[in-house]
């Protein structure tokens, strides 16, 4: 395969002193902005998908491939059915499984430790447009989630739109987001995220 391509003759870069940068800065983004913001909407970004019949180290392979922590799970059809994160195959949940039914962890498939789509709670896209990125904290840390879906229901079938993980959150806002599981209050996490203070 790899004779249909040649090697491309590279530049020397000694002469170069200056990194382009986007001439329309983003916004800053804060626990005020819309949850909007920090969403991955599956409109620009592809979902990751797994079967839900694959078996959980290859999931989890898949996982760090891709650089999630979450796989949205799909039937035979390509229907979303639930989600598979990190969480559920690293923690108790696959060995809880393997125990009660006597079989070796290469048989435990995502369908067998995942969190089926009638368990799950989502916010709607036009919440995530109202609430804020603290609204959206503040539930995670009430839920011990990591992640929360969003669904598009303004069409007459309903369509998970996007995700919203506390690692983005995080990212955006460039405090760990244990550090602001920590903090105690909404004055707390703006310290934090304002002048980098620890509490």
């Amino acid at each position: 395969m790899l004779k249909d391509f040649r090697q491309v003759r590279l530049q020397d870069i000694a002469d170069v002193s200056e990194v382009v940068t986007p001439k329309i800065i983003s916004e800053q983004i804060t626990l005020a902005s819309p949850a909007e913001k920090v969403m991955t909407d599956f409109n620009r970004v592809m979902p990751i998908t797994a079967s839900k019949n694959m078996q959980v180290d290859n999931a989890l392979q898949l996982m760090k491939t891709q650089h999630v922590r979450l796989l949205l799970a799909t039937n035979d059809q390509g229907e979303f059915v639930g989600i598979i994160t990190a969480r559920e195959i690293l923690g108790r949940n696959v060995m809880a499984y393997m125990k009660s039914n006597d079989i070796p962890r290469e048989d435990v498939l995502i369908k067998h430790v995942m969190i089926a789509k009638s368990r799950l709670k989502a916010l709607t896209m036009e919440q995530a447009r109202q609430v804020k990125i603290g609204d959206v904290m503040e539930t995670l840390k009430g839920s011990g989630e990591q992640h929360v879906l969003v669904v598009d229901n303004a069409t007459s079938t309903k369509k998970i739109c996007g995700i919203v993980s506390a690692s983005d959150i995080s990212r955006q806002l460039k405090v760990g987001f244990d550090v602001l599981y920590e903090a105690k209050s909404f004055a707390d996490i703006e310290q934090i995220v304002t002048h980098g203070r620890t509490i």
